[in-house]
């Protein structure tokens, strides 16, 4: 038993723990690639939510800027009709005329009237100081011709306050005679954030076509063109109205994601500005509500496949113990055909030293050269559960043909066909008996002929072994009551079968025969050295 355990050694298969590492390292990828896949898809949801938060912001900016400026943009007009065209005055009658005109403004909105110099003539303001808007540059911007125009972000010389102007050119006859304004405070981009609640530190703001901040929320300290930010140098010139993501805002350097929308009729562009860590919110707390719930369930996960690595290295480990032991059988048969293999060669040896006649000695070692044949096949193919005996019948048929003199032809065609191991020692014996018939009687006088040898099989779990010479054949009383015709006889019986002569053009041995199709296991098993 010592050289089988050698011989078993390089090929018992301990459990391995890197077949385990492999499986934990498997299942762990495939639980962080299930989370990566739930963080990009819930990063990619806060992503797009913001963007259509920061686009529709911008559009709800831009309806209300529309009607507010073409609200105040009226009231300018009515103010204009009701200055007739005398000269401006800062008269009792002339203020109640434009209150009048001017109607109900929103609360904050203060309307003035400035002269041709820039000097304030009529103010809603109950009581306000002389005030001189002359170097202002939208003043300049309608007393050179320019008929409604709306200032940058500016601090509001009646009133103290940052505001934002709108602005009509007064004219009569083609002669400027002033302007009318509306200021109107930042407190009323502060209501439209607020109603918004993008968060604190997003933005709204209102700008012009040439770059300059018209108002804002949070406010700015001091006037900010930002034509060449990339709204200006990118966005603007591709759609009047989208989303983008700005890494650094212009005016204080936070990244947000811009929805922006051109105003209507104005040449106006409303903007939201969503803050990228606001933006984000919605993704960390759909993250932490995921953890909450995935944690106790990826643990679950962990700890069934703990169980599962248990279970499959006990399995694996009873496996190896029924293959280290179907290997050690194994091995045990081939040493006993070995064995029984090398005593049938002894056995042949001592033949061959016995004073018998010549003919019973050839005969009584083909036999046992058969049965070494059937032995040899085994043991060296591990074929112990069924024998492919196609190869091992043509070696044998090949083996009894050079055993004799002569030039006979062979002609071998045995299809891959399966007996069981105790059916192979017959089926081997048969052949010899039936191949060693042919060259004794067919070929004896001549020395020339052919042999032919076919096996097939049906399908449906028979054989048919057929060896045919072209000699001159048998007699009707030939083959019955020799020695090798009850071999012949008793070893057909015990492979379960049937046999006949045939003699036409020859003698013809047809057996059939129990047998399987040998599978492609059996046949790639042949190795014959």
């Amino acid at each position: 038993m010592g050289e089988a355990e050698k011989a078993l050694e390089p090929k018992r298969k301990l459990a391995r723990p890197a077949t385990l590492v492999a499986f934990a390292a498997l299942f762990f990828s495939a639980v962080m690639a299930l989370v990566a896949l739930m963080v990009w898809q819930n990063y990619r949801a806060a992503v797009t939510a913001g963007e259509a938060r920061a686009l529709a912001s911008a559009h709800v900016v831009a309806a209300h800027v529309e009607w507010m400026f073409a609200a105040s943009d009226q009231a300018l007009r009515r103010i204009d009709d009701a200055l007739g065209d005398g000269p401006l005055s800062d008269d009792a009658p002339s203020i109640k005329d434009i209150t009048q005109a001017v109607g109900d403004l929103p609360v904050g909105f203060e309307y003035s009237v400035f002269d041709d110099a820039g000097i304030l003539r009529l103010s809603s303001l109950e009581r306000s100081e002389t005030t001189r808007i002359g170097d202002r540059d939208y003043f300049r911007s309608l007393k050179d011709g320019k008929t409604v125009i709306v200032s940058p972000q500016l601090s509001d010389r009646l009133t103290g306050s940052t505001a934002f102007v709108i602005a009509r050119r007064i004219a009569r006859n083609g002669v400027f005679r002033g302007v009318a304004s509306i200021a109107i405070p930042l407190a009323r981009i502060n209501q439209f954030w607020s109603s918004m609640a993008l968060g604190p530190h997003s933005t709204v703001s209102i700008v012009r076509e040439d770059g300059w901040v018209v108002a804002r929320h949070p406010s700015i300290a001091k006037p900010l063109n930002i034509a060449s930010s990339p709204l200006f140098t990118t966005w603007l010139p591709q759609s009047p109205s989208g989303v983008y993501h700005n890494a650094a805002s212009p005016a204080d350097g936070r990244g947000r994601i811009v929805g922006y929308w051109r105003v209507e009729g104005w040449p106006l562009v409303a903007i939201a500005g969503v803050d990228d860590s606001e933006a984000m919110e919605m993704f960390w707390s759909g993250l932490r509500s995921q953890f909450v719930l995935g944690l106790p369930l990826v643990f679950l996960l962990l700890l069934s496949a703990t169980w599962i690595a248990r279970l499959l290295r006990a399995y694996a480990l009873r496996n190896e113990e029924l293959e280290l032991s179907i290997e050690q059988n194994n091995f045990l048969l081939r040493e006993i055909h070995h064995r029984v293999k090398n005593n049938l060669q002894a056995v042949s040896a001592l033949v061959r030293l016995q004073p018998l006649p010549e003919t019973a000695r050839t005969d009584m070692i083909r036999r046992i050269s058969a049965m070494v044949a059937v032995h040899e096949q085994i043991y060296r193919n591990d074929q112990f559960a069924d024998v492919e005996v196609a190869a091992y019948a043509e070696r044998l048929i090949r083996e009894i043909a050079a055993g004799y003199p002569g030039a006979v032809d062979l002609d071998v065609a045995l299809e891959p066909v399966a007996v069981k191991p105790d059916h192979a020692l017959p089926l081997g014996l048969i052949i010899n008996e039936v191949v060693s018939n042919a060259f004794k009687h067919a070929f004896a006088i001549t020395g020339r002929g052919r042999l032919t040898a076919r096996l097939t099989h049906d399908g449906a779990g028979r054989a048919c072994l057929t060896i045919a010479d072209d000699g001159p054949g048998l007699p009707a009383e030939v083959g019955r009551g020799g020695m090798g015709s009850r071999l012949i006889g008793g070893f057909v019986a015990q492979l379960g079968g049937s046999y006949r002569y045939e003699s036409e053009g020859g003698t013809r041995f047809v057996m059939e025969f129990p047998a399987m199709a040998a599978s492609p296991a059996e046949q790639g098993a042949l190795s014959w050295s």
